[in-house]
């Protein structure tokens, strides 16, 4: 004789939450979304006979009733950065206080890894994708645009303009970087530039420009060095500028991973910031409180970075009717900077300009 088949019990819907507390379904719905006018008295009525009853919300099958999905996507091209984990906490904690689930992956800046992404999302009814910076190009971009995803791109924008751009004032956070190496006193102030190919780089390549041309000093490009945003990058660009034997007292860098490269490498060969030579980096990355000495930086605001991005999801919450948004930065001043000393960092007198301090040997 064979055994009985086992019959599961039937599963709760918002219906039987909505006849329990006795409201109407869409009410229900509204108050799990966490979204949408209910009043606290119902939204706690309505939660108690939820928890009550053991129901828990089928998102697959709301999301495919809806064609929208309550989790938001975050691509980055390195995780490893410290700056990204400190966006992805910011954009989790703004999220979360929307009714929005995080997503996040890591596409290490390969177009097949981002397109196997962007077609997951779709597949999974995940509307809107936080992008900072995407390897494909345009013309397919705009498919995915077209395909139902809402981009918003972080720090750098996409391809031919595409989507929302929330992002920090990388030009004016160059400039104020440069100039506070130069109302120190520093007339040959080099340049740790990022990669070429990403508008960040340029734009704070820029900023550093602006800033020396502003103060009437020599552009030199034999002070400007191209490195990836990393660490070993910062140090074979301190490399590469210390073999072309030139004149500087100090160094603005294009991140603060570039930053701390360098400040190992330049302590490798028996120098250090700022007896040798004053140093700033850019982002305040949480590390450069904890480097010797700690850094002198350009801080972006990722929490109002997070907070601006998300609005964009809802119209209603949008900060303004423009598709980008551009945030200020500001310096914080710690212990990586001084006034020169009177000898450069390649072991000769400074050329020019003020010269303030005792030599250093």
């Amino acid at each position: 004789m064979s055994k009985s088949a086992s019959v599961e019990p039937p599963r709760l819907t918002i219906y039987d939450v909505a006849r329990q507390a006795g409201v109407s379904s869409s009410t229900v719905s509204r108050v799990l979304a966490g979204r949408g006018a209910v009043s606290a008295t119902t939204r706690e009525a309505v939660l108690k006979v939820a928890q009550q009853l053991g129901y828990r919300p089928n998102a697959v099958a709301r999301s495919l009733a809806t064609q929208v999905s309550d989790t938001v996507a975050v691509l980055l091209p390195d995780i490893s950065n410290p700056f990204f984990p400190s966006l992805v906490r910011a954009l989790q904690v703004e999220a979360q206080r929307y009714g929005y689930m995080l997503l996040l992956g890591d596409t290490a800046g390969d177009a097949g890894t981002e397109r196997r992404y962007l077609d997951g999302l779709l597949s999974k009814q995940v509307r809107h994708v936080f992008v900072v910076g995407l390897g494909l190009p345009r013309a397919e971009v705009e498919q995915y645009a077209r395909a139902g995803l809402v981009f918003i791109a972080l720090d750098r924008a996409l391809p031919g303009g595409n989507g929302y751009l929330v992002q920090s004032d990388n030009r004016a956070g160059a400039r104020l970087a440069t100039r506070h190496l130069i109302e120190l006193g520093h007339r040959r102030i080099a340049h740790l530039a990022g990669p070429a190919d990403v508008a960040v780089s340029r734009e704070r390549r820029r900023g550093y420009l602006d800033a020396i041309r502003e103060a009437g000093l020599a552009e030199d490009e034999q002070l400007v060095v191209e490195s990836p945003f990393s660490e070993v990058g910062g140090a074979n660009a301190y490399r590469r500028l210390t073999e072309r034997r030139v004149d500087y007292t100090a160094i603005f860098a294009a991140n603060d991973l570039i930053a701390i490269g360098a400040l190992f490498e330049a302590h490798q060969r028996g120098r250090n910031a700022p007896d040798n030579f004053s140093l700033v980096g850019f982002d305040d990355v949480s590390l450069t409180r904890y480097t010797s000495p700690q850094l002198t930086t350009v801080r972006q605001d990722v929490v109002a970075m997070a907070h601006a991005g998300l609005q964009f999801i809802d119209p209603e919450r949008a900060p303004s009717r423009r598709r980008t948004l551009t945030l200020p930065v500001s310096l914080k001043v710690r212990q990586s900077t001084a006034r020169p000393t009177g000898r450069s960092a390649g072991g000769r007198p400074q050329q020019g300009g003020a010269v303030h301090g005792t030599d250093d040997h």
